[in-house]
């Protein structure tokens, strides 16, 4: 499963998708191994995700959203 690192107080975070907690019975309070390789995008997905964004509305808020990105 891919997960986006937030950032939650002085720390750092991972949330996991509910139909992945679902599938693995993940309850509150449980304890999980987690094995943390830090994904690098290929050459072919950077030159794909360049894309116009013509709606004002929609680039402020994903600009909003990665400003607490590390």
């Amino acid at each position: 499963m891919l997960a986006k690192v937030r950032r939650w107080g002085n720390s750092l975070g991972l949330i996991v998708p509910a139909d992945v907690a679902r599938d693995r019975g993940l309850r509150v309070g449980d304890q999980v191994d987690i094995e943390i390789r830090k994904r690098v995008p290929t050459i072919e997905e950077l030159a794909g995700s360049f894309q116009l964004r013509t709606n004002l509305k929609t680039l402020l808020r994903e600009m909003e959203e990665g400003w607490d990105d590390l």
